[in-house]
């Protein structure tokens, strides 16, 4: 679980590792098999691939809007988190006809982006909470919809392997 007061070291260590044992997850599937439902829904890892990605773009976008604005605007400007559906939905829909080879390719260009972006940042605007003083820290809105999420997923995707 994310923490307020991670240091921008324990936050990179922590995104690193859990993206590493999530890629290497994530490997065992070739093209045909990252385009085979496994969802009750019938999300594929292809599309949970996608998803992941999408989330850590989003929180990039979060951070960079909130030091132009000073309002982050999660999860997304004029959506509230009970929406939070919708949104999985619409990026679903964005991302269904790409291939695995993009949709990797996507991955790690994001992973890329996360990680350029914590290693320019300092302790102290990581440990800021950008919507309320009791709300949660970059710190944890980053390890939320980085390592917590690699992690997630992981498990999710191991779990239908093992049906």
């Amino acid at each position: 679980m994310p923490d307020d007061n991670e240091t921008k070291q324990e936050l990179l260590d922590a995104i690193r590792r859990e993206r590493a044992t999530f890629d290497e997850f994530v490997a065992g599937f070739d093209d045909e098999a990252m385009l085979r439902g496994a969802r009750d829904d019938d999300w594929t890892p292809k599309d949970v691939v996608a998803h992941v990605t999408a989330w850590e773009q989003r929180a990039l976008r979060w951070l960079n809007r909130w030091r132009e604005t000073g309002n982050p605007g999660r999860p997304e400007i004029g959506v509230t988190w009970e929406g939070m559906d919708e949104i999985n939905d619409a990026d679903y829909r964005a991302s269904r006809e790409k291939s695995p080879a993009d949709v990797r390719g996507e991955a790690e260009e994001s992973y890329a982006r996360i990680v350029a972006t914590l290693e320019a940042i300092d302790d102290a605007e990581l440990a800021a909470k950008p919507e309320t003083a009791d709300g949660p820290s970059w710190a944890w809105i980053i390890g939320a919809n980085t390592y917590e999420h690699y992690e997630e997923h992981r498990e999710e995707m191991e779990a239908w392997r093992s049906r």
